[in-house]
């Protein structure tokens, strides 16, 4: 059979590998695997995305299922308004970071947390062979659905105010384009926009995976921090007042210790991927945390932090969950809490991150035909083995398929930034050889 889910949905080509077919007949298979009585659908600004979120709802309404649809939404919006409405089913058209030719398909349970990996392996069981309903579901506009979302990160800011305080926001075209920059502004920011225009064939051009441009409008507006959403909002990534990038656990390390002193954590534990720099771990443990590993993807990090407890945890990429607030990442609600701690501890983002230290990476994505056949090639693994055996114990070597494109993403962790970029570069031209 087979395998349409990666680690974050159904993603593919638009109108190729994720047709509006298949489109219908993932709602319908959701449809038939849940039962659900009522579902959220929203999408972002892409191209491609009414066309497929009609399909789906099509899809979902042959199941018997009603469908209220949410338009232009960030995907955190409908994991939140799931949780806390009577929906039992919440889905998403978006390829979150991916370019614009890229859309997919995500779905979220009666929770608001993104479906484990039984629950897709039910809905890919039906896809070929799911019966319709007898009756058909209703497909009707949900018009309130951004107010309410915005209600929440209002009530998460609490009384939050921005006045004086000089940001810089890029929305990368996607689904935070058409709420943050207002949002913002009504806190009182003084606010200076990049990728405001909800545009779906320049989703991604800029935002949280390409934060150069965020970088320059921080240095040029004289910003005290600069904000970057990803597509489809749920990734958040920050930039000093100095126009240097933070990453996800550099900043959750920074944070830690001020919310257990807060009352905010309820035990000195913080999950990370296997991704987490080494450096953001030392700086916790220091401080006597805990660091729990989990593999890459924002669902392991949400479903670890539930099974034990930990109210932080998130990837370097800016998925962030704070799990007393949501049960997923939230771009904006990121930024929103980030903004609050900041003026809590009376400090900027750079004197708060300033400490922890971050061990040198070096990191290349190299494309395949094939993913899980690229990983097995002998050449490959044995430059791998080599380059392990440089490092001696002095860092690490991580390498990994792509759960969302066809790439071999390759990770060297240690002391010598210069040493890791050649052995990156070795790896990676294994991989193309």
């Amino acid at each position: 059979m087979a395998k349409y889910f990666g680690t974050d949905g159904v993603r593919g080509k638009a109108g190729t590998e994720l047709s509006a077919e298949l489109a219908f007949s993932l709602g319908r298979a959701a449809g038939g695997a849940f039962s659900p009585h009522k579902a959220l659908l929203a999408r972002d600004t892409r191209i491609s995305g009414p066309a497929l979120g009609y399909a789906c709802a099509a899809g979902l309404a042959s199941a018997g299922c009603d469908v209220h649809l949410g338009s232009v939404l960030p995907s955190p919006a409908v994991s939140h308004l799931v949780a806390r409405g009577d929906f039992s089913l919440g889905v998403v058209v978006s390829a979150s970071h991916n370019p614009p030719e890229d859309n997919g398909i995500k779905f979220y349970c009666s929770r608001g947390m993104k479906l484990s990996p039984h629950e897709e392996e039910k809905v890919e069981e039906l896809i070929r062979c799911c019966e319709p309903s007898a009756k058909l579901g209703h497909v009707v506009r949900y018009t309130d659905a951004e107010q309410h979302y915005v209600a929440f990160l209002r009530r998460a800011a609490g009384s939050l105010s921005l006045s004086g305080v000089r940001v810089a926001l890029d929305c990368a075209h996607g689904a935070t384009a058409p709420l943050a920059p207002e949002l913002f502004r009504s806190l009182g920011a003084t606010l200076s926009v990049i990728g405001g225009e909800p545009d779906g064939s320049r989703i991604n051009a800029t935002g949280a995976t390409h934060t150069r441009p965020l970088a320059e409008l921080v240095r040029a507006e004289g910003a005290d921090i600069g904000i970057a959403y990803d597509g489809d909002g749920d990734r958040c990534m920050l930039v000093d007042s100095a126009g240097e990038l933070v990453e996800g656990d550099q900043l959750m390390a920074a944070l830690a210790p001020y919310l257990h002193a807060w009352g905010e954590l309820d035990a000195p534990k913080v999950v990370f991927t296997v991704l987490g720099n080494l450096g953001a771990e030392k700086y916790l443990s220091s401080r006597g945390f805990s660091v729990v590993r989990v593999p890459v993807g924002d669902r392991h990090v949400a479903q670890a932090m539930r099974e034990q407890g930990i109210d932080l945890g998130g990837e370097p990429s800016g998925h962030i969950v704070f799990r007393r607030y949501a049960a997923t990442g939230d771009g904006v609600l990121t930024s929103l809490l980030v903004l609050s701690a900041l003026r809590r501890a009376d400090c900027d983002l750079r004197s708060l991150t300033r400490e922890v230290e971050l061990l040198p990476q070096a990191r290349v994505d190299v494309p395949v035909d094939d993913r899980d056949a690229a990983l097995q090639s002998p050449c490959a693994q044995a430059v791998i083995q080599e380059a392990e055996e440089t490092l001696n114990g002095t860092g690490r070597i991580l390498v990994r398929a792509s759960g969302t494109q066809q790439l071999i993403r390759v990770m060297a962790e240690g002391p010598d930034e210069r040493e890791l970029r050649e052995l990156t570069s070795k790896i990676a031209e294994a991989f193309r050889t």
